[in-house]
């Protein structure tokens, strides 16, 4: 099951939305290898189809989440001498890998429908604000009937 919810708080940069990546690239790197066995390098150029942009995850972070996974039994790996380079380490999801990717999937299911309600509620709190009638200054609109 994955690890929780990401943490809270001051990120980094600081701001309202900090991003929480390191963990969220356990089920994108498990995904990955599940498709096919690789190396690192690969598995990072191919981040880019869950959005994130050239240069916003660095090598280190990607070869130590995993090896981290292969510690816990989520992916193992064989060294690759086959090619003309320098052997590389090539890296396959095992079944354990394969459980804790479908929990991070039940996990990011839940996730997604907490953070569409969310948005629907500040859709409809922002949509009622629009219609709402302007506030009025002190004095303005009192009516007195005279009598």
């Amino acid at each position: 099951m994955p690890r929780g919810r990401w943490g809270r708080g001051i990120g980094l940069g600081g701001g309202a939305c900090p991003r929480r990546i390191s963990r969220f690239l356990e089920p994108c790197l498990l995904l990955l290898l599940r498709g096919d066995a690789t190396h690192g390098y690969n598995l990072l150029e191919s981040l880019r189809q869950f959005g994130f942009a050239p240069g916003t995850v660095d090598a280190s972070v990607v070869y130590r989440i995993l090896r981290e996974m292969e510690d816990a039994g989520w992916v193992s790996s064989q060294w690759d001498t086959a090619g003309s380079g320098p052997p590389r380490r090539v890296y396959t999801v095992t079944p354990d890998g394969e459980e804790y990717l479908a929990a991070w999937i039940n996990d990011l299911r839940c996730t997604r429908d907490e953070i569409d309600q969310f948005i629907k509620t500040y859709t409809q709190q922002e949509a009622g604000r629009g219609s709402a009638k302007p506030e009025q200054k002190a004095g303005e609109g009192d009516h007195v009937s005279g009598g």
